[in-house]
Order: structure tokens, then sequence, then C-alpha cells
């Protein structure tokens, strides 16, 4: 580990024993069910030493959010980059991260497509979304390959009110979705637009399904996720492709069942995520992948005492390709971890975590995490966590086909990282939490497609980067009437070969939302998303200019439990590209009836 690590450790523990002692402080609680994802089981935000944003369906809806890329947006240390408007690509970036290094899992069923290893966030609604868990930081000892930047995990609502909602606005957008269910949640959504350039355009669609039963000590539950688009890719405007066009499809599916007795809870899962990507831009291309991945997974949560919680868990996948580009290919993957959560004092809790992986392909893999939380009094509390984290290759880029332009690499090693974040969270108030982390990682082995003498690309391991930042937040009422949402954050990744920046990641980038809440349940959120200036390239000659995007969403409850919600995207019709080469939209309006569903 390098130095650095050190220092920031002593540092934070000098802090922690510089505070004033509180006697009779209730240990840290570890059950109460607020977060998952930090060890795959219920826990309170506040008793885990990871670094952890949660956006709850209510926050979508005051946000005017329509799908997980869009919400993304709106927490610390995170990215969406969004390749056009209506129907473009959005993927996530997690502390520098590239697309293919955050780990991004619906009800437990990982979505990275097995081809390149990424998720389009744009093709999933968060129409059934009960919250959206953002976990930053170096999660390999959970979760294993692909959480080096971090891991989104939504959550979906095994059941909801019946409710209609129908809409449309600019761009020829429209939208209509059906969901409910006592017994079982069913919903279904059909959306499309024109489009903002041409070749555009989207048709999509959404099939949901959430069940289950609990009996006494028993439970078990099952979820299932159908989505299909059809939609122009136009290209960038330096490489316009007027005829390309793309198809998705996506069947995901959860079965889940768990046993609990008083000090004990075995889950049983299987997952199954197939994904089909055909992309034609004749005379040029015309590839699809399929792949399918299916896993089974046991995990045991033991409580041994008030004060000591131990989860063990093995997993296994295996990952099949059928593809125009690389042919059939298939491999096999198995892991055993360890969590131990336990309060040391009345102020000091400490996890940790170890999980050995093994794959057909890139070997094993061994990866710690160790993390402490200390009360420094009942409303402020201090984080720390190192760990060790890496990101397997994907089926392109280990065996991509010569076809005079790139060619895959068998070779290549896993990257690896060594991290560390530290954080101060206080309770200023009923309902109002400020959080300040820094993090670093020392990322090695980096994956990086580059080009030899005549031009063709190939992914090589090319040296290590450094990856350190600092972020603020606020997220809570900070008067009557009013609630805020509002995170900053500032962020250097080097190449630390040549010290240059690594393209795409902005220095400083930050969101407000700020709501008033209306008489009668109404409600106006403004939004601003800020963008600091990048490279676009690795050389760093061309720069990306900064931009800030406006947004208004209104809403207002009408007879019954029906919503009437506007929204208006980019307010002062700002020209930005949030990837090179790739234009925002201008102002966007969107309206939506919704009926039948709770207020907002």
């Amino acid at each position: 580990m390098n130095v650095r690590i050190f220092a920031l450790i002593a540092c934070v523990a000098t802090l922690c024993t510089s505070f004033p002692t509180y006697a009779q402080e209730p240990p840290p609680e570890f059950e109460i069910p607020d977060v998952v994802s930090p060890g795959r089981r219920p826990q309170p935000a506040a008793a885990s030493p990871a670094s952890v944003s949660v956006l709850t369906a209510s926050d979508l809806r005051r946000l005017g959010i329509r799908t997980v890329g869009e919400a993304i947006a709106f927490v610390p240390e995170t990215l969406a980059r969004a390749y056009g408007g209506p129907g473009g690509l959005i993927t996530p970036s997690i502390r520098g991260s590239s697309a293919e290094q955050v780990l991004v899992l619906l009800d437990g069923i990982p979505l990275n497509g097995v081809f390149a290893g990424t998720v389009d966030l744009s093709t999933i609604p968060v129409d059934d979304v009960e919250r959206i868990e953002i976990l930053r930081g170096p999660f390999s000892a959970i979760y294993g390959s692909g959480a080096l930047g971090g891991v989104i995990s939504i959550v979906t609502r095994r059941r909801a009110p019946p409710s209609l909602a129908a809409g449309g606005g600019s761009l020829g957008a429209f939208s209509i979705a059906v969901s409910g269910g006592s017994e079982a949640r069913v919903s279904l959504r059909h959306e499309g637009a024109a489009g903002d350039r041409a070749n555009s355009d989207l048709r999509s669609g959404a099939f949901s399904l959430r069940l289950g039963e609990a009996t006494g000590t028993r439970s078990w539950d099952l979820g299932l996720l159908v989505t299909a688009a059809a939609r122009g890719v136009p290209g960038s405007t330096a490489w316009p492709t007027p005829l390309a066009r793309q198809d998705d499809r996506r069947i995901a599916a959860v079965f889940t069942v768990q046993r609990t007795s008083d000090v004990m809870t075995d889950r049983w899962r299987l997952t199954a995520h197939l994904d089909q990507i055909g992309y034609r831009d004749p005379p040029w291309f015309d590839d699809r992948h399929d792949g399918a991945a299916w896993g089974a997974e046991w995990q045991r949560t033991v409580r041994i005492s008030d004060r000591r919680v131990v989860a063990i868990g093995a997993d296994a996948t295996v990952q099949r390709l059928s593809s125009t580009s690389v042919g059939e290919r298939a491999a096999i993957s198995g892991a055993m971890y360890l969590q131990d959560d336990r309060a040391l004092s009345e102020r000091l809790a400490v996890s940790g975590g170890l999980r050995a992986d093994w794959h057909s392909v890139y070997g094993v893999q061994v990866n710690p995490r160790i993390g402490m939380v200390y009360f420094a009094r009942p409303d402020l509390r201090l984080r720390l966590a190192v760990g060790r984290t890496y990101r397997g290759p994907t089926f392109a880029d280990l065996y991509y086909p010569f076809d005079g332009f790139a060619v895959g690499n068998p070779g290549l090693r896993p990257e690896r990282a060594w991290s560390v974040d530290a954080g101060l969270e206080a309770t200023l108030g009923p309902g109002l939490v400020v959080r300040a982390t820094t993090f670093w990682s020392d990322v090695r082995d980096l994956i990086v497609w580059v080009p030899d003498a005549m031009f063709v690309f190939s992914p090589q391991n090319v040296g290590s980067a450094d990856v350190f930042g600092a972020s603020f937040e606020v997220d809570g009422v900070i008067a009557p009437s009013w609630r805020a949402r509002a995170g900053i954050t500032w962020m250097r990744a080097t190449d630390r070969a040549t010290g240059l920046d690594l393209p795409n990641r902005p220095r400083v980038s930050g969101s407000v939302a700020l709501t008033y809440l209306l008489p009668a349940g109404a409600s106006v959120t403004a939004t601003a998303l800020a963008v600091g200036e990048r490279f676009a390239d690795q050389a760093n000659t061309v720069r990306l200019p900064g931009y800030l995007a406006a947004g208004l969403v209104a809403q207002v409850p009408l007879r019954g439990a029906s919503a009437l919600r506007l929204s208006v995207q980019n307010l002062f019709d700002t020209a930005y590209e949030p990837v090179a080469g790739y234009p925002a939209p201008g102002r966007t309006v969107f309206v939506e009836l919704v009926l039948g569903r709770a207020r907002p």
C-alpha cells in the first residue's frame, strides 16, 4: 500500500481521539433495515463505514426522474455520461471510474453486459423503484469484479397501489405506464421519442413483476424485468452514422428464498440475466451479441451478540456469449466471502471483509477490506475504510477479432487498486444530514485500448493512475416547507507516468435540487447540474468546456390520489456536450398525468 494511505489513516485516527467522550451512549446497531448494499443485508447507513447515498422513490418524483441514468447525476462523486438526448446511451462513473468499473444491481441481479461489461442506465425505468443505493469505494471484498469504482443497487417495491401514468412533450417524447397490485406488483411501460438529431428516434418497452410470500420464519421472492428498445444511433458530430440502428433486449430474473431465526438468517438466491445487442450500420457493421449470465448465491448472517454480526457466503456464475464479433465464449467463476461487523465500544464500530474469487480465464483474486465508524457524539460520526479491489477484462477486451481496426488481447491482467476513503457525517437537526468525504485510489494495470504503428487498436495493461478527491453533501429539511439535496465534488484522476488528466474526468462537478412544499401536497423543485472543464483525449489537447444545466419540476395534486407533473429540462436552453461530439438537447418540456398513485 502507498504511504498516502497510512498518512490519511493517521490523520483520521488523530481526529477521532481528539473528540470528547459522551457517557451512556447506546452501542451502534446493525439490524435496522436502512440500506442493503454495503453488506448485502439490511443495516443502518449510520453504522456502516461505507460511503453510500440513497435516492428514495419520493426523491425521484420530486426531481422529475424517469430513468436510473438521470437519477445518479444527483449523487456526489458520481457522473452520468449521456450520449445525446432521448434514446441516447447513459453510462455511470463513480470516483473517476470507467463504466465497466461500476457494478449495477437490480434486486441483486448483476446487469453488467457479458460482452462489454457496461450497462445503459437509460433503459431502466424508475416507475416502481423503491430506492437507489449508490455505494462508492472499494467493494470487491463483497461483490467481486466490477465494483472497482462502486456499486449502484436498484431496489424495486414488492407492492404498489394501482396507477396509470401518461405523458408527452418536446422532441416527440411520450410515455404510458400501468402499475399496481396488492399481492403481486406488475408494471408495463411504453415510451418513445423522435429525438433531437437525425436518426436519434427511440421506441422502448418494459415489463416488470415482483411477488413473494412470507410465512413464519420462511419467505420467498420472485422478480422479473423484461426490456426492449429500438433506436437510431446518430454517432458523434465528428463521425455521424445516419444509417446506424441498434436493438437492445434484456431479461433479468431473480428468485430468493430466506429462512430466519432469532440469531441467524440463511438466504439462497438464483439469478439470470440475458442481454442481446444488435448493431447495424450498413455497409460496415452488422453485429449481434447474445450474452447470458446465470448465478447462484448462498449467504448466512449470524448475530453473535448484540454487538456483533457475521455474514459468510459463496456464489458462482456461468457466463456465455454468442457473438458475430468474438464467436462462442464461456467463463465460470466462483467466490467465498466473509464480513464481520462489531461494536468494539459504545462509540466505535468496525467492519472487516475478505473475498476470494476464482475465474476460469484470469485466475484467483483475493480482496480484503476494513472500515470503522467512530461516534464522536450521537449526531457526529467519522468513517474510514481501506480495501483492495479489481475488475477483470471482458470478452470484448480479450477476444475482439482483428477487423482492420481493433484486436483483443487474451493476455490481459485484471485492473486492480488499493483505495481509501474517510468521511465526516453530522446530523444538524431533524431530517438534515451533511457529509464530507475524501477518497484516494492507487489503480494499477489499467486496461486501455491503444493504437499500434498501423493504427490498429488493442487493449493493453498500461501503467497506473492516481485518483484523489473530496466531496460535500447536504440532504434533508433546511427550513419549514424547504427541502434540499446538494453536493459538490472535486477530483483529480491522473496518469501516474505522464502526470496528465485521464480523459472525461472533470475536476469539479456538482448538483443542487431545492424543493418548496406548497399547501395541499403541491411542490416545486429547482435543479441544477454543473460539470467543470475536462479533457476529451489522453494527450490533454482537446478541452471540453464546463456547463451548468438547470431544470424545474412542478407537481400538483388532483382529486383523490392523482397528480399532474410538469418537468422542464435545460431550462435556459444551454448548448453543451456531456461527452465530446454528443450535444445535449436544448430546452425540453414533459407533462405527465398520474392517476391513482399516492400524492408526492
